[in-house]
């Protein structure tokens, strides 16, 4: 038995240790625990590990396979997105325990905290006292037996799983439903409680969802490519767009969700011109080899940062809203052209890690396929907090494309349309949200980079939260950016414009003095290298590119992303559309778009007389537009439109042929 004695050690050091020990198979003992957090994360192999007193939060979480035993006590997040092993807690346990837990077996002798079981998604978690309210919330699978009272709202939006109730139902939540249990249930339940020695001979009642709200009453409809309203010509007022809304909504009744972005004028980089003239014969034959590009991110803290050829990276976009061969070639892009991708919300597959040479793994609220080992072979990390096209919401999945594969790796039922979260069940503020970024870090050895995704909304506040909580850098994305599925009114009119989202954060970073503590990455509806160039002008470090870089992988913009439709096989897991996707020829074209990205930021840097990104600035910009003066702080110059521009675009041309 190897003895880890946390009265002489960090918690970095105690848990470097409890791995180094469980990699032995040595049995491990922790004194003095004095309910310290993370307690045992990242262990990855079947081990017995005895906490001798009480546990603070997220104890045995991001683990496969270890059996913890705790004397006492445990904090809030108890064994969080643990896959299999075992947790036994002598006494109680706080709020979430067993928060999205996948295969494990958590046994609470005791009573436990509210929202027990949060986007559980398999295992058993048992609780042989009381339950607080919204047991069992948003539980997408498994099992979980109280063995007393229900606390409120039990179930409350549930879509799968089922609970076990042996003492009083306080209250249902939304589309729960008390029914019948079936004597071999019983038995098991029986057999599970003798495994642990639990002394339980009373009856159960089983809490089951109600089926009412896994999908919408009227299923989502395609978009017609042709307009199809005519009447009022080329009017910008009963546009087609604006008859179409109204068409649809008379038949379905609700919201429309749709993918792409919003699609209205806003202020953006387009408003935003360079302030003298470019000049051809300073930009030369190859700039490329003139400017120095190489990028580093993610570096502030002492993590390995990402190692980038140029300042731009793939942004965020899901195995499920894309098909596994479109996140395939934009991996095998990404790779070739010496970037980061991205996972997106969705998990990682075996295709797109292989294919990518650096890849990001993100964390959504509803962890959907998140896990210690896909951490593991992970460059970076990514909380996502929300996005640009619709920030302060989850995402969602239509059922059309959560198939038996997807929902698999999810962790989720099939067939059901995804409303994700839209908040992590265990970050509720700052101070829960910086206890997050370390369980990442203590998982990981403090190897990866810890990134946020922030939609732009309140933008001054949220960023000096970002780097006061620790982030190595912020994926900063405003409203132009898209999504696979969302409500249409979201995307027109929930949050700010990109350029106001970057000089937003400036400016907030700036009052406290902590911009040179974080690095930010801008996104939201960059279509190029003139707008990356444009973007670091206005303080980015780096930019990242989603929509574009789909579009030259193929996306003809046929707005059938929502409902699984799509013809080149790019948003859809329809094998039939999927299979006309050739991967390997369409990541040659997102390759050479990227290569074209890089060679335009070269020539601008050395059109401007830098010869390294880094050196632009907001002294090389001004505004074309009252609005984009007012938002950035830039001279008003509406006669600057396009200069310089062509003459690039010219000497690009000739570069290229």
């Amino acid at each position: 038995m190897v003895t880890i004695d946390l009265k002489d050690l960090s918690t970095r050091e105690a848990n470097e240790g409890i791995r180094e020990a469980a990699a032995r198979g040595d049995t491990v003992e922790v004194l003095n625990p004095d309910a310290r957090h993370h307690i045992g994360v990242g262990v990855i192999h079947a081990v017995d590990i005895h906490v001798r007193g009480s546990a603070g939060y997220f104890c045995a979480g991001l683990t496969d396979t270890p059996r913890f035993h705790i004397e006492r006590n445990a904090g809030w997040g108890l064994a969080d997105n643990m896959y299999r092993g075992s947790v036994v807690v002598g006494g109680n346990a706080g709020a979430i325990a067993g928060v999205a837990i996948r295969g494990a077996e958590v046994v609470i002798r005791g009573n436990m905290g509210s929202r027990a079981g949060q986007v559980m998604k398999k295992g058993t978690l048992l609780c042989c006292g009381n339950a607080n309210f919204m047991a069992g919330y948003m539980m997408y699978g498994g099992r979980m037996i109280i063995l007393g009272e229900s606390g409120e709202r039990l179930g409350e939006d549930m879509t799968g799983g089922e609970i076990f109730l042996g003492g009083d139902l306080v209250s249902l939540g939304s589309d729960a439903m008390v029914t019948d249990i079936a004597e071999d249930e019983i038995d098991d339940i029986r057999a599970f409680l003798d495994r642990y020695e639990v002394p339980f001979r009373g009856s159960f009642r089983k809490i089951v969802n109600a089926g009412k709200k896994l999908r919408y009453g009227t299923p989502e409809r395609q978009v017609r490519s042709i307009p199809y309203f005519n009447f009022s010509g080329d009017s910008d007022y009963w546009n087609h767009k604006v008859q179409e809304d109204v068409y649809i909504k008379s038949q379905i009744g609700r919201y429309r969700v749709r993918g792409y972005g919003g699609a209205r004028e806003l202020p953006h980089l387009a408003d935003l011109a360079f302030a003298r003239d470019i000049v051809p014969g300073a930009v030369g034959e190859d700039p490329v080899s003139r400017v120095r590009m190489h990028t580093l991110i993610g570096g502030k803290n002492g993590a390995k940062p990402l190692d980038l050829t140029m300042p731009v990276l793939i942004a965020p976009m899901s195995y499920g809203a894309l098909s596994r061969s479109a996140k395939q070639a934009v991996a095998i892009a990404s790779g070739m052209a010496g970037i980061a991708e991205n996972t997106g919300e969705g998990g990682m597959s075996d295709a797109q890690r292989d294919a990518a040479g650096q890849l990001i793994f993100q964390m959504l609220g509803g962890r959907l396929g998140w896990n210690i080992h896909d951490m593991n072979r992970a460059d970076g990390l990514e909380i996502y907090i929300s996005q640009g096209a619709k920030p302060g919401f989850g995402g969602q999945l239509m059922a059309k494309k959560v198939t038996k594969e997807l929902a698999e790796i999810r962790g989720i039922p099939a067939g059901i349309d995804l409303r994700s979260p839209s908040r992590h069940p265990d970050i509720l503020g700052a101070d829960d949200l910086v206890i997050k970024v370390e369980e990442l870090r203590e998982a990981t050895g403090y190897r990866l980079p810890v990134s946020v995704k922030l939609g732009a909304g309140r933008i001054h506040d949220d960023i000096k939260i970002a780097v006061k909580d620790g982030f190595d850098f912020v994926e900063l994305d405003g409203m132009q950016g898209s999504t696979g599925a969302g409500g249409a009114e979201v995307m027109e009119y929930v949050g700010i414009p990109t350029i106001s989202a970057i000089c937003e954060a400036e400016r907030a970073l700036a009052s406290i003095g902590r911009r040179q503590d974080i690095e930010i990455v801008l996104m939201g509806g960059l279509r190029d290298g003139v707008d990356a160039v444009k973007a670091m002008c206005l303080g980015a470090d780096a930019v990242a590119l989603g929509t574009a870089a789909i579009i030259a992988g193929g996306c003809i913009a046929c707005m059938q992303c929502h409902v699984g439709q799509c013809v080149t096989g790019i948003a859809t897991q329809d094998p039939d559309h999927e299979k006309r996707y050739k991967p390997e020829i369409e990541a040659q074209h997102i390759y050479t778009f990227l290569e074209s990205v890089r060679w335009q930021i070269a020539a601008i840097t050395c059109g401007l007389g830098y010869d390294d990104v880094r050196g632009p600035c907001r002294d090389d910009l001004v505004a074309l537009t009252p609005e984009a003066a007012e938002i950035t702080g830039l001279p008003l110059c509406p006669e600057r439109r396009n200069a310089g521009l062509p003459e690039i675009d010219a000497a690009m041309e000739r570069a290229l042929r």
